[in-house]
């Protein structure tokens, strides 16, 4: 009970309630000058949150360096590509991460590796946690000679 009354006020806090949606029984309460002073001594808080966003992440295989410029326009339209290099030879995979690298860095994205041919590129305003690399990369194992 008594978490319960904490958990309300602190909801009554940081949202206040509406006139509108004041319980009659509580509207018809004369306010009180102390209760008015009270009122404009409290902080003002606006509650902010983000709106749920549409992310979009592309998971592709290229084949050959003509895919760069599909994966550049999906950075440029706000979708988010896992690239998994294993199709194309070392060379290539260079010259493909160098231009989806300065496509990131040109758009204020990030690019983050996942393993040695698997690169996640993120556009601008994406966070990507680091703990998710933690389950991909693989453990030390000592071996008995």
């Amino acid at each position: 009970m008594m978490a319960l009354g904490l958990i309300d006020k602190l909801t009554n806090f940081l949202i206040p309630v509406d006139e509108e949606a004041v319980a009659p029984e509580r509207a018809e309460v004369p306010v009180t000058k102390d209760a008015a002073q009270e009122n404009e001594r409290r902080p003002k808080l606006k509650v902010h949150s983000q709106p749920a966003g549409n992310l979009k992440v592309i998971v592709d295989l290229p084949t050959s360096f003509d895919d760069v410029q599909t994966y550049a326009d999906y950075l440029r339209n706000s979708i988010a590509i896992v690239v998994n290099y294993q199709q194309v030879d070392i060379a290539t995979q260079q010259r493909m991460s160098d231009f989806l690298n300065g496509v990131c860095y040109i758009l204020g994205g990030s690019v983050q590796r996942i393993s040695e041919q698997v690169v996640l590129y993120a556009y601008a305003n994406i966070e990507v946690d680091k703990k998710i690399f933690a389950y991909s990369v693989p453990t030390y194992v000592r071996v008995k000679e």
